[in-house]
């Protein structure tokens, strides 16, 4: 059988130039390698929190999402690759026996019944508090990597670190499109957009004002974070749900546009934060050329009003519509909705009838009850 080594080594660079999906990139070195799962993923230690994870291999989602929400916290071998120098690898199997496997509830409760044992790991690079780990998995029904295979992976990581390191510069030196900057900036709800590593590409005025009282949102290194640990992990899935780097996920290929966080309950600042999905091909590149999630927060804290322009995100209104949706949702009737927008009634039923085909209710009374459900954005009065 051809060695594949020059065409993995090459799926690396594409998906660091944006060619390929970093999933895609992944899968060809979880076949050749035989892993149940190959993971590369970013822990900011200081916070003890998942900035990003990208996976190639038959594990499940859940195992995957079990990780992220919860267990990571508590994983005996993410210590190990963190003690390392760069470019070094640890093997679980020489550093756990079975008699701690069997008294250690992240293995009994949580790797094993998901159907993986082994790992070997390294960390790629770090970056200021955030670690870039590789991990190599096998499952519990195979063997740990042999010299030789460790040796293969040695190999390959070198170009998967200089590869991530290309993708993030990259990314961080993206120029944000200067008409989604301006449109951004001139809104007084506070809004931030990030990438799917929590880089803060932008955060507006009010948006700032937030995140320098830090009660709930920070900005931590340049990242999106939270106070909460617990909250992070909710960031982290949330960026996930929108699968802003396509298919670089179990199962989360797709992506929903939309995802809704409260964030701060423990703390007793609770804040909520609306992600929004922004994509170059259905923005003709108003926001850049890299996918970002534009999130939109309720400060509870501030007067809060339902803005057209969130109505209009949240549903793909155009601006009239969402101006009637708004105005509907106010108690408002269709006879002062087109006094106030100096049309005819006819043209604000139709309006209507195109909002509630958009919002998939069937009555006024049914829409109003969606609209008070959506996250208020924050007026700030001058």
């Amino acid at each position: 059988m051809n060695d594949p080594f020059d065409d993995i080594v090459a799926g690396f660079y594409h998906a660091a130039s944006g060619q390929l999906a970093w999933g895609e990139a992944l899968k060809p070195f979880q076949q050749h390698i035989g892993a149940w799962l190959i993971q590369v993923q970013g822990i900011d230690f200081s916070r003890v929190a998942v900035t990003f994870s990208y996976e190639a291999g038959p594990c499940t989602p859940e195992a995957v999402l079990d990780y992220l929400c919860n267990w990571h916290r508590y994983d005996p071998r993410a210590r190990l690759v963190m003690e390392l120098g760069e470019g070094e690898w640890a093997n679980c199997h020489e550093h756990f026996d079975e008699a701690f496997v069997a008294r250690s509830a992240f293995y009994q409760d949580f790797l094993i019944p998901h159907g993986g044992r082994y790992v070997s790991g390294t960390q790629l690079f770090r970056a200021g508090d955030e670690v870039i780990m590789l991990g190599v998995h096998r499952g519990r029904h195979s063997i740990p990597l042999d010299r030789d295979e460790i040796t293969y992976c040695r190999r390959l990581a070198r170009h998967l670190a200089h590869a991530m390191r290309l993708y993030r510069a990259q990314r961080e030196r993206a120029p944000l499109g200067n008409l989604g900057a301006e449109l951004v900036s001139r809104v007084r709800t506070p809004i931030v957009l990030i990438d799917d590593h929590h880089h803060l590409c932008y955060a507006n005025t009010a948006a700032r004002e937030i995140l320098e009282r830090g009660d709930a949102l920070i900005e931590h290194r340049g990242l999106l974070a939270c106070r909460s640990s617990d909250d992070d992990a909710k960031l982290a899935m949330a960026l996930r749900q929108l699968a802003l780097a396509g298919n670089s996920y179990i199962g989360t290929n797709r992506g929903t546009d939309h995802a809704f966080l409260r964030i701060g309950r423990q703390l007793g600042k609770a804040v909520g934060l609306y992600l929004h999905a922004v994509r170059p091909q259905a923005t003709m590149g108003s926001f850049g050329e890299q996918p970002l999630a534009m999130g939109f927060i309720h400060d509870p804290t501030a007067r809060a009003k339902l803005d057209p322009f969130m109505v209009a995100t949240a549903f793909d209104l155009t601006p009239a519509e969402a101006r009637v949706a708004v105005a509907l949702a106010r108690g408002e009737s269709v006879a002062e909705i087109a006094v106030e927008h100096t049309v005819s009634e006819q043209t604000i039923r139709t309006q209507v009838k195109s909002v509630l085909a958009k919002t998939g209710t069937d009555r006024q009374a049914e829409l109003v009850g969606l609209l008070s459900t959506l996250p208020t954005t924050t007026l700030y009065l001058p």
